[in-house]
Order: structure tokens, then C-alpha cells, then sequence
């Protein structure tokens, strides 16, 4: 079975592939500015300043040869949004300077370009959301332990690889459309279409990082039982092209899901399936049994207090050059303490398994704290620390690092919360 969608620059090379990628996120960009070019705009100026400190930047295995660093960032952004009775069009470009030392090879200029867009029609409801980054492998490959509660947990992001130590970029895009329409009161169909696609730069060889797209379409209906209780059947299929040889897989499947709001404010939704994956090339002696997929989460917003938890398994990306089953917690709670004081807990943890044969390739941890201070209305104190712990059972060793970062940040205008979401 193959599924071949928006083959965009497979037989091309590096920088054509690259121009290819831009060209597509400059038309999306295009197209959405120009409906929403008339619009009466509301800006975000952003502005910030940090210092960062890392005792084992690289998770290197051998303590002789941990990289500790410590330096500034620079970064500055801007939010532009418009708000109408039936839609929403939001972008917000970024740009962060890491500056480690003039002879560090960790220093580093990132580009961001998050766009955001929304349309209520009476049976129609459409969502778009584009993402660009283009940054150092060091950050970019690196699960962080976020802590934007009012993300939708299907969104957290799942293709990091965790080889953190390469000094090559990685530039991705990820597109995803959605539509749903309502059928009756209590009833609708849905569908979905997740497209990434990840470059890497060729800075070092061998290659432990590869080139790949992974396009995922899910279609779906929907039913509320009650005010609080709606439930959910969705199929799968995804299309997984990569630069590893053999790496090429397609895959289908499908799920059932169900959610409940308990209170106004707590959320709960669970979600069972399989999926099947096949290489385009099957070998002989392959096995290539259905896997078990779920996920578990619950929401929770109060006034003061805000939570998001997760556990689940997927069939997930990421630059080692396949698909990987992966199971993965996620837990973001955030306080406001007082009127100027707030606080952040995070937890990201996973284990990646090889879906040939089962094998346990690398287990992750990270464990995020954060305090804010609001020294005025447009000024505000950031502290975050990471710990970080891998395992890497192919080399049977594991790495851990401490990363320390302070932010100064200054928002003349705070239309949006202040939040780490962003940062890492």
C-alpha cells in the first residue's frame, strides 16, 4: 500500500529542497494576508533578553567530554492578530541570537513564523495553523517540557529525536488544515491534514540525522450525547518519506474516542486505536503486526490555577530516518501565586521502541521549574531550570545536564499571556 502526498522535493538537492519549502510557507502566508490585508490589526512587540547557563549542553555520555556553556539571547518578536464575529487571523514572527563566546561553535541565529487562522461558518468550521522553524539541532531536537496548558494535546509535538549533540540546523515546516461540518445538532464529520516536513543541514558526516516528510490525513465523525459527554471514530493514514534508505513507510489505521467535561473548568478525553505501517520495500522476514495506539488526557482551568496532563503511545517521526513507537507523559501546571508572582511545573517523559523488533532505543526525562515576577505592566522576571536525563540503550549510557535561564522581558503592549510556550 502507498500513500503518496505533496511530494515536494524529494529528488532534489539541499538548497532546492529548501527554496521549495519557503516557497510553499510563502504562498500559505500570501493567500491567508491577502483575505485578512483589510483588517483592523492589533500588534504584540515582544522584547528579550536572558542569560543561559548548561552544564552538559550536548547530553554528552562521556563526563570528559560534557560541553558547559553559558552566554546571552537576544530575541525579539511581534504578534499581529485580528478578531472578527465569525474568524481570527493571527501571525507572529520570531527572531533569537544565542550567543555562547566568540569561539563557540553553540552560538546560533534563529528564525520563527507561527500563523494561525479561523472561520465559523453556520455548519462550517475551518482551522489552519503553520509553523516554520529554523534553528540549531541543539534546541530544536530537544522534547521541552512545555507549559502552555491551552494547547490541544494533539498538537504537542512528538518528532524530536533527542541527538542533540550535532552542530547542524534543522529547518521545518508543519502545516495543518481542518475542517468540520456540522451534520445535524448533535453530529458532524471531521478531517484533518498534518504535513511536516524537516531538512537538516549537512555540517557533519556521518549522518545521524535525516531529511524527511511525514503527511498524516485523518477523517472522522462526531456525536454529543449530552452538553458534556461527545464521543468520536476516526481513520488513519500517513505517508512517511525519508533520505535513510528503507526508512520509506505508509501506514492506516483508526481510533474511538470520548470525552467528558466533569465541571465547567476539568476536561477528560481517552482515545484507543491501531495502526499499521508498512515499508514500501518489505523484506522477506518482516513483521509488520497492527500497534496499539491511545491517549489519555485531562484539562483543567481555574482562576488561579491551570493544568494539562497526558500519557500516550503513537507511531511518531523524527529525524533518525523511520517511524518509532513512542510513549510519552506530558504535564504542564502553572499558578499565579499573587498579583506580580506566578509559578510553572513541567514534565515531559518518553521511550522510543523501534517498530521492526520492539527494541527500547532511548528513554528521555525532563523536569522544568519556573517562577515569574511582574515588575510593572510592561516589564517581567523569568527564571526557568531544566533537568534533563537520556538514556540511550544502543550505547547503554546515559547523560544528564543542568540549564539554567534568566529572562528580562519587556511587552508594551500584553495582549497575549505571558507564558515560556515559546522559549526554549
Amino acid at each position: 500500500m502507498r500513500f503518496d502526498v505533496l511530494e515536494i522535493g524529494k529528488n532534489g538537492g539541499g538548497n532546492s529542497a529548501g527554496e521549495q519549502r519557503r516557497f510553499v510557507l510563502f504562498g500559505v502566508l500570501t493567500l491567508l494576508w491577502s483575505q485578512a490585508s483589510h483588517a483592523q490589526w492589533e500588534l504584540d512587540p515582544v522584547l528579550r533578553v536572558a542569560w543561559d547557563y548548561d552544564d552538559n549542553a550536548t547530553l554528552n555520555i562521556r563526563t570528559d567530554a560534557e560541553q558547559e556553556i553559558s552566554g546571552y539571547i537576544a530575541e525579539a518578536s511581534i504578534n499581529l492578530r485580528n478578531s472578527g464575529e465569525r474568524g481570527f487571523f493571527s501571525v507572529t514572527p520570531m527572531f533569537r541570537s544565542r550567543n555562547y563566546g566568540s569561539d563557540n561553535d553553540r552560538n546560533s541565529d534563529d528564525q520563527f513564523l507561527n500563523i494561525g487562522a479561523g472561520y465559523d461558518g453556520v455548519r462550517n468550521r475551518f482551522r489552519f495553523i503553520t509553523n516554520y522553524e529554523r534553528e540549531g539541532v541543539r534546541t530544536a531536537e530537544a522534547a521541552d517540557a512545555d507549559l502552555d496548558t491551552e494547547i490541544d494535546p494533539d498538537d504537542i509535538p512528538d518528532d524530536e529525536s533527542g541527538r542533540v549533540f550535532s552542530q547542524e540546523r534543522r529547518e521545518r515546516i508543519r502545516l495543518i488544515p481542518r475542517w468540520s461540518f456540522r451534520l445535524s445538532d448533535v453530529s458532524a464529520i471531521n478531517a484533518d491534514v498534518t504535513y511536516l516536513d524537516v531538512m537538516y543541514s549537512d555540517d557533519n558526516l556521518p549522518r545521524t540525522l535525516f531529511d524527511y516528510r511525514d503527511t498524516r490525513l485523518r477523517l472522522g465523525y462526531s456525536r454529543d450525547f449530552s452538553s458534556r459527554t461527545n464521543a468520536a471514530l476516526t481513520l488513519t493514514t500517513r505517508n512517511y518519506v525519508t533520505e535513510r534508505d528503507d526508512g520509506d513507510r505508509t501506514g492506516y489505521g483508526f481510533a474511538a474516542s470520548v470525552g467528558r467535561s466533569l465541571t465547567e473548568t476539568t476536561r477528560i478525553r481517552a482515545a484507543v486505536g491501531m495502526e499499521k505501517t508498512e515499508r514500501n520495500i518489505e523484506p522477506e522476514d518482516a513483521q509488520n503486526d497492527p500497534n496499539l495506539v491511545y491517549d489519555f488526557s485531562i484539562i483543567r482551568n481555574m482562576e488561579t490555577t491551570r493544568l494539562l496532563a497526558q500519557y500516550r503511545q503513537r507511531i511518531a517521526p523524527s529525524g533518525r530516518g523511520r517511524l518509532t513507537k513512542r510513549d510519552e507523559f506530558n504535564l504542564r501546571f502553572t499558578r499565579n501565586l499573587t498579583e506580580r508572582f506566578s509559578a510553572g511545573l513541567g514534565v515531559r517523559a518518553y521511550t522510543v521502541n523501534s517498530l521492526d523488533n520492539e527494541a527500547n532505543e532511548q528513554d528521555y526525562v525532563q523536569l522544568r521549574g519556573q517562577v515569574i515576577w511582574q515588575l510593572s505592566q510592561v516589564f517581567a522576571m523569568q527564571a526557568d531550570y531544566r533537568y534533563t536525563v537520556i538514556d540511550r540503550a544502543a550505547l547503554g549510557e546515559g547523560a544528564n545536564s543542568n540549564r539554567i535561564t534568566v529572562w528580562l522581558t519587556y511587552q508594551p503592549n500584553p495582549l497575549a499571556r505571558r507564558s515560556a510556550a515559546f522559549i526554549r
